[in-house]
């Protein structure tokens, strides 16, 4: 499954920073690489940093010193643990803190060991990091999360930082500075992530679990925290000091008081220690926080360096400095809220709603009781009297009596008053409201789409792109007719068992009997199923009878079953050729009394290849044309963006005339069809937007149907 782009760089990564114990000291580059190539939002951004930080810099030309009062910035560690070695200790967590306190504040007590002719430019940052004390949901916090993975162990892809990868999601990147440590594989030590203008909810340092910290299960050389502080040091926009130019001496990290250095130091020198980019005394900082050295041997930044890492975060992270995550929790003695509206939240099917509320006992007692209060948009303000026994921090969800709600747009909010009978302390937690829509009967089938137009998601579709990574886009390389499709990057994308999803608008399937769902699918695996048979992606097709609250499954299809090529692989980069499409029909019918159904197209990756989906039609059934009514004939959709779709009586089938007229009358399209079935499909894409008529014409049958073109 891996691509030769991925191999190359890993191989070049690891042969560049590899030392002779196979220690990768620092991934970051590879993963910059891999984000630059997978996130759109990551590599705009980050094009544009350094003109940022520099007219920062530029504009506020003193960097901070130990002695301005220090700025403090919470820290969530997430241990990601499979065995009990790698299950960390709260200790050890905290010894890391310790150091990152020291070497960004220059407290360490190995600044004697920085050669006196830097120490002038020893630059210190006073961030004071310290672990959260509130969690993102205000919950009190040790600001460590100890969680069990079934994961052997992790690389630089970021699946560590997923819980359905087997890692733990991050906290808000916006208030917290989160921090995984693991079992990193191929002897990494760790890898950080670049800060940019779009904020990212993977950012922040990953940390092999024995190299994080100064006590526990650390391992020498790298056993005194400093790998968590070369790679915060990254994670505020620093670059490894020789500029990673392979010995080139042309690279640069855009620090102006460092050194010009060859390569990466893997041990630790001493001083003064010489190479071909620095050719005389003092020669090059190999003790700088920012290079390879064994841990013993780090012991500085420079101001220049204490500069860049202000300046990136005044401009990509400043909420994270002083944010609310490390103000303690004080518990009152009586005190609930409601943190969430659970329901209604979206689109609803009915006008009659059991609203679903959360409380959550914010109090140090026991929450024995509560009213509920809930209010649609400005209307009568309803009440429950809830009763319990729910513990300090702990919450319950909550069904309401129904409330009734017209067809449209609406409000909710619910919060609660008298927790135990008593006056609530601090009503700043109390409330929560919702955004919610009751729709009306979904849209007459039958439906086409072809995503010949432009625009992308389609009107009235929507993306779920849970991972805010590679996701469905629209294709104008492959289809299977019109001038686009529906694709999945699966090529580029580097990761396994994450989920993108597209979800129609409602429809009405009472309109037509036998509904049926047909699509056209092109895929080909990138990986011999013979040799690795476990590696494919995932094609599903989910229904919801409930406007989006719940869904099933209809149809799923992976590995060979899905593909539709001969071979089934090819190491290569998917693009089908016409004939390569297979057309795929699923059965609606167990579904034909339901008037509000949404539909969801599912892709789960595997990083094999591309998948393609085209020409979705919700129509009639296959036979359904014999029972049709003499003359019948449904030309749709209408309004159309160009591709047409034509269903006639089954006794019509065999050569068919179709022309289409403008509105004054003008023949503008004509073609003899042989029908081999009772669907025609006309491409009518070079049409202007109007009103057209279609008609039919053969032997035995002559109609005409109006229909709208779009664009």
């Amino acid at each position: 499954m891996k691509k030769i782009l991925y191999l190359a760089l890993a191989m070049m990564f690891t042969t560049a920073f590899s030392n002779a114990q196979s220690v990768e000291r620092c991934g970051t580059m590879e993963h910059h690489a891999w984000k630059m190539q997978t996130d759109p939002a990551y590599a705009s951004s980050f094009a544009q940093n350094e003109q940022i930080l520099q007219n920062w810099i530029a504009t506020h030309p003193k960097a901070r010193t130990a002695n301005t009062a220090p700025d403090t910035i919470p820290i969530v560690v997430h241990v990601i643990w499979r065995t009990a070695t790698e299950n960390i200790s709260d200790a050890q967590v905290e010894s890391q803190i310790d150091v990152l306190n020291e070497d960004f504040a220059r407290t360490n007590a190995d600044t004697v060991n920085t050669p006196a002719v830097w120490r002038p430019i020893s630059g210190s940052l006073p961030y004071y990091f310290v672990l959260a004390r509130r969690d993102p949901n205000g919950n009190p916090t040790t600001g460590i999360v100890h969680v069990q993975t079934t994961s052997t162990s992790f690389n630089t892809n970021d699946a560590v930082k997923f819980t359905s990868q087997g890692g733990d999601d991050a906290w808000d990147v916006l208030t917290y500075l989160n921090i995984w440590s693991c079992n990193l594989g191929g002897g990494l030590l760790g890898y950080g992530e670049f800060p940019t203008g779009t904020p990212s909810n993977t950012y922040g340092f990953v940390c092999l679990y024995d190299a994080f910290g100064r006590v526990g299960t650390v391992t020498a050389p790298y056993d005194q925290g400093r790998t968590t502080t070369h790679e915060i040091g990254h994670c505020f926009n620093l670059f490894h000091i020789w500029g990673d130019d392979g010995g080139a001496c042309s690279g640069s990290d855009n620090v102006s008081d460092t050194p010009n250095q060859a390569d990466a130091t893997t041990t630790c020198e001493v001083f003064p220690a010489t190479d071909a980019c620095a050719t005389t005394s003092p020669g090059f900082m190999f003790m700088n926080y920012m290079d390879y050295s064994y841990d013993n041997c780090l012991n500085m930044f420079t101001v220049g360096q204490a500069a860049r890492m202000e300046s990136a975060i005044a401009n990509f992270y400043p909420s994270i400095v002083n944010s609310d995550g490390i103000v303690p929790v004080n518990l009152l003695a009586n005190d609930a809220g409601v943190p969430e509206v659970v329901f209604p939240i979206g689109n609803s099917c009915n006008d009659s709603l059991a609203p679903v509320v959360t409380i959550k006992n914010w109090g140090a007692s026991n929450l024995t009781s509560a009213t509920i209060n809930y209010q649609i948009d400005n209307g009568s303000v309803l009440t429950y009297a809830w009763t319990g026994n729910l513990a300090s921090l702990a919450t319950v969800n909550v069904t309401l009596p129904n409330a009734y709600a017209a067809i449209g747009s609406h409000t909710f909010k619910s919060y609660t008053t008298l927790p135990n009978g008593l006056s609530d302390p601090n009503a700043a937690n109390d409330t929560a409201t919702s955004s919610f829509a009751v729709l009306s009967t979904g849209q007459a089938v039958p439906f086409s789409e072809a995503f010949t137009a432009a625009t992308f998601p389609p009107t009235g579709w929507s993306v779920n792109n849970i991972d805010g990574a590679t996701t469905w886009a629209r294709s104008t390389v492959s289809h299977s007719a019109g001038t686009g499709s529906l694709w999945m990057d699966n090529y580029n994308y580097n990761s396994s068992g994450q989920i993108d999803e597209m979800v129609t608008p409602n429809f009405n399937l009472t309109t037509v009997a036998n509904p049926q769902m047909t699509f056209y699918l092109a895929y080909q695996l990138y990986s011999d199923p013979t040799v690795l048979p476990n590696y494919s992606d995932t094609l599903e097709i989910l229904i919801s009878t409930d406007c989006g609250v719940s869904y099933s499954s209809i149809y799923k299809k992976y590995g060979t079953d899905l593909t539709t090529t001969s071979p089934v692989w090819a190491a290569g980069n998917f693009s089908p050729s016409a004939a390569q499409w297979r057309q795929e029909i699923i059965d609606l019918t167990p579904y034909a009394s339901f008037s509000n159904v949404v539909f969801m197209v599912r892709n789960i990756t595997d990083y094999e290849n591309n998948l393609y989906v085209d020409d979705i039609n919700i129509d009639f059934a296959s036979g359904l044309s014999s029972v049709m009514n003499p003359g019948d004939v449904v030309v749709y959709p209408s309004p159309s963006s160009g591709m047409l779709n034509i269903k006639f009586a089954q006794q019509y089938v065999g050569e068919v005339t179709v022309s289409v007229y403008s509105s004054l009358g003008q023949l503008v399209y004509s073609q003899k069809v042989q029908s081999a079935s009772d669907l025609i499909r006309v491409n009518l894409e070079e049409l202007e937007s109007g009103v057209y008529t279609v008609g039919l014409v053969s032997d035995k049958l002559n109609s005409t149907s109006q229909v709208v073109i779009q664009k």
